[in-house]
């Protein structure tokens, strides 16, 4: 009886208590404006792009851009500006930081019409729907001087072989999925009471 109790009072212990993380999924697609090298998009051709950004880690999990995909070991950057008019988000990888052979930038520029609110994060802006609709600067809707855009860049270390687009942005979409993941006090607390569990096992059957 007192094994059952200590077993049901170990599994109670046991229980994780889950850390949210908010993924992302962002798609948006544009109008080409400027191309560079091959294989290459035509000028005033449609390019689609798409990336996944974890919000508690603060980074992307993956970047495409016209079927372009940022190298592995790349560094993230979302935030918007000081002037709350340009949320950017980058992925970008350097031969020099990483002992890559490719040189990679890819990023979207979300451009607000006046100011994005002071309560809007680059991740919560995403999905704030009521400023989407009404505050983003696309090239139809309407154009400023300085439209949202996206583009991409990659190049061999050396500088060579470059392939680069740059596309003014025409539609934007994005959903957030909230995912439970364990906490990393609660691992460590499942390992420190499965070996009391097992070390007590132990002592009983002695």
């Amino acid at each position: 009886m007192k094994l059952t109790l200590s077993v049901l009072a170990m599994a109670a212990i046991v229980t994780v208590v889950p850390a949210h993380a908010t993924v992302y999924a962002v798609n948006f697609a544009g109008t080409v404006y400027q191309t560079q090298g091959s294989p290459g998009q035509a000028i005033g051709s449609t390019v689609t792009g798409h990336f996944d950004l974890d919000s508690t880690i603060g980074s992307f999990l993956d970047f495409t851009i016209a079927g372009q995909s940022v190298p592995a070991g790349f560094q993230s950057f979302a935030s918007i500006g000081p002037a709350l008019t340009d949320a950017i988000y980058t992925a970008q990888a350097s031969p020099v930081a990483t002992g890559a052979s490719k040189n990679s930038t890819f990023s979207l520029d979300l451009s607000s019409l006046s100011n994005w609110p002071s309560t809007d994060t680059a991740f919560t802006l995403l999905t704030d729907t009521a400023q989407l609709a009404t505050n983003l600067d696309t090239i139809s809707n309407p154009a400023s001087a300085f439209p949202s855009t996206f583009n991409y860049y990659t190049a061999n270390a050396d500088g060579s072989n470059v392939i680069s687009l740059n596309a003014n942005l025409t539609s934007f979409s994005a959903t957030a999925a909230v995912t439970a993941t364990p906490e990393p006090a609660s691992l460590g607390l499942i390992g420190t009471s499965l070996l009391g569990l097992c070390l007590f096992a132990r002592r009983r059957r002695a």
